[in-house]
């Protein structure tokens, strides 16, 4: 498991169990499923390939996020998106996967990611007055620290997406 330096919630431990159920969902639906390596991970931006009926799909999966890191519950109203990292470069957004999951507190869903990547690029306004607070990230850049760009879109923007499944967190 990878643990980014600036990790100081345990958010690493959070989306490993989140991966580990979606998974469990995948295996469940008839994926078979292929961890990939340290360099995929991290440089690629995929967790795991799934394969069925000799297609291979790189997936990137994101565990339930807060709004805000002091925010009591995790939100499914609103979901965060990097566009770049922590260490300045090309966030999840621009990785190799083919497609992102976003852990929901009932669900995933799993959306195309360049179909996701339209959306944002659409959506989110990337014009340097940025919010200087993580509620007001609301299609805004909003960085923790100086290199790292994120935005929050609503949940629904990704059920509104054609390419796009929900897994049921029962299987």
């Amino acid at each position: 498991m990878f643990v980014h330096k600036y990790d100081k919630r345990n958010a690493a431990s959070i989306g490993n169990k989140a991966e580990r159920l979606f998974v469990a969902i995948a295996g469940s639906r008839g994926y078979k499923v292929r961890p990939s390596n340290l360099n995929q991970n991290k440089i690629n931006k995929v967790d795991f390939f799934l394969e069925k009926n000799s297609v291979i799909k790189g997936v990137d999966v994101k565990g339930q996020k807060k709004i805000c890191a002091y925010d009591k519950d995790y939100s499914d109203e609103w979901t965060w998106v990097e566009f770049k990292n922590g260490d300045g470069f090309d966030g999840w957004l621009y990785g190799d996967s083919d497609y992102i999951a976003f852990e929901k507190k009932d669900y995933f869903i799993v959306v195309c990611r360049l179909s996701l990547v339209e959306l944002c690029e659409r959506m989110v306004d990337k014009s340097k007055d940025y919010a200087s607070h993580c509620h007001q990230a609301k299609y805004r850049i909003y960085q923790r620290r100086d290199s790292e760009e994120l935005s929050l879109i609503k949940t629904s923007d990704l059920h509104n997406l054609k390419r796009k499944k929900v897994w049921k967190k029962t299987y």
